[in-house]
């Protein structure tokens, strides 16, 4: 059985702050190990009810953390998507934009209160080094 029992806590924790949930964090780190993975198969490897899982999957497609295809299967019937999860490379990216973003409206925070034109101004850069 496919399952995410031997990761580590504080890792989920980490990630879980991350991604806004201990769900969304044990559904991208399920689907990092085990892409083309169905609904199904990730709640069964997470201990998460599908419900939940689909309500979160939606929102993590949404946001471009996972991919899905439909699986091919001959029959018929409907056939259900297969999920996997960006590269955590990419997942960094789109993380670090949100909260750039946030930073710099933390330090532009008295110019912003007293009415200043501030919108092209950044104080705050983040940058990314790759292996």
């Amino acid at each position: 059985m496919k399952t995410i029992e031997d990761i580590d806590k504080k890792l989920i924790g980490n990630i879980s702050s991350l991604l806004s949930s201990e769900v969304r964090a044990k559904i991208y780190m399920f689907l990092r190990k085990y892409p083309n993975s169905t609904v199904d198969e990730i709640a069964d490897g997470t201990g998460i009810y599908p419900s939940t899982i689909r309500e979160s999957i939606f929102e993590m497609y949404n946001e471009n953390y996972v991919l899905r295809k439909k699986m091919e299967r001959e029959g018929l019937g409907k056939k259900p998507y297969l999920y996997s999860a960006i590269a955590p490379s990419e997942m960094v990216k789109i993380i670090s934009d949100a909260i750039l973003v946030k930073l710099n409206d933390l330090a532009l925070l008295d110019e912003k209160i007293n009415g200043e034109d501030v919108t092209e101004v950044s104080k705050v850069s983040i940058e990314l080094k790759s292996n």
